[in-house]
């Protein structure tokens, strides 16, 4: 089993380079007659026979995964759809999947991975139940692999938006200065610019042309950030908006505390450099500095003596 499993591989890796040889000296050919099909419209009939299959393959596709989400959504409980839902959402809602299709995603990659694990390993495994043991554990991992994705996205997407907070806000104060609106100047910088932030803005305006006021969108974009300093800040818009205190001295002290905030957290990751590099230093720097400083006098102890 174990010489048709590498025969397997190597046959599907000579398969591969050959295609990949094959497909760099043909190159161009293959181009050329991608244009020329393009330019004039012709259409084989073997073309029009694959497109067919292959809608035919995505319609299939399409209706497994809604039954699987179907059969998801039956047996999950309403707290558990609701805790994927808040997480995604501040994550940022990767490869834009619903809290369903995510546990789906979930189910699909455990079982896929123990199934591998199992596959490969019980035909030349001594130990069956070690062959089990693996696949539990790969099964596990595989189900709680993508919620550490969604924790590592929420801390990128946080990060990110920190660090765009002030550029953001600085150019919205200076559109509000030039005499535009709130509502007019943050749309026209979430043209300008790209990001976390401006995508949040954006659903923000959204949400008061559908009919909420600016309180309730402010209050909406909040709690979708979870961001303890951009949830500060926007605490003190929806304060000066319901105050009547102008947008463009709030922005300015507001923008002049984000910067602080940086700098003073700057100065904290400055402060925590050397305890961080204490232990490299002590497990890696300083065995290599023993051995090249210790290392020949040890060397003269071992051949010559004390005495030498």
């Amino acid at each position: 089993m174990l010489h048709f499993i590498v025969f397997l591989l190597a046959t599907i890796c000579f398969t591969l380079l050959t295609a990949g040889v094959l497909f760099s000296f043909y190159k161009r050919e293959i181009a050329l007659k991608q244009r020329v099909n393009n330019y004039f419209g012709e259409r084989n009939k073997n073309n029009i026979v694959l497109n067919k299959k292959e809608n035919k393959r995505n319609q299939l596709l399409k209706l497994y995964w809604q039954k699987g989400v179907q059969q998801v959504s039956e047996r999950v409980s309403k707290t558990d759809i609701k805790k994927l839902d808040v997480m995604l959402r501040d994550a940022g809602y990767p490869f834009k999947l619903s809290a369903i299709e995510f546990r789906l995603v979930q189910i699909l990659i455990s079982s896929i991975g123990a199934f591998i694990i199992f596959i490969l390993f019980l035909p030349i495994a001594s130990n069956k139940a070690m062959v089990w043991v693996l696949s539990v554990a790969v099964a596990m991992l595989g189900f709680r692999y993508p919620i550490f994705y969604l924790a590592k996205k929420k801390t990128q997407r946080i990060k990110e938006i920190n660090k765009n907070m002030a550029d953001f806000f600085d150019t919205v104060n200076l559109l509000i200065e030039a005499g535009m609106g709130l509502d007019a100047s943050i749309a026209v910088v979430c043209q300008k610019m790209k990001g976390p932030i401006t995508e949040e803005f954006r659903q923000m305006l959204e949400d008061m042309k559908l009919g909420k006021s600016r309180r309730e969108a402010f209050y909406e974009l909040r709690k979708r950030v979870p961001s303890d300093t951009f949830q500060s800040i926007i605490t003190s818009l929806i304060q000066a908006d319901q105050l009547g205190i102008g947008m463009a001295k709030v922005l300015r002290n507001l923008t002049t505390r984000i910067r602080e905030q940086r700098r003073e957290a700057a100065r904290e990751q400055a402060m925590k450099a050397p305890i961080k590099m204490l232990f490299p230093m002590v497990f890696f720097i300083f065995p290599a500095l023993f051995i090249v400083i210790l290392g020949p006098i040890v060397i003269q102890f071992i051949t010559k003596g004390f005495g030498g």
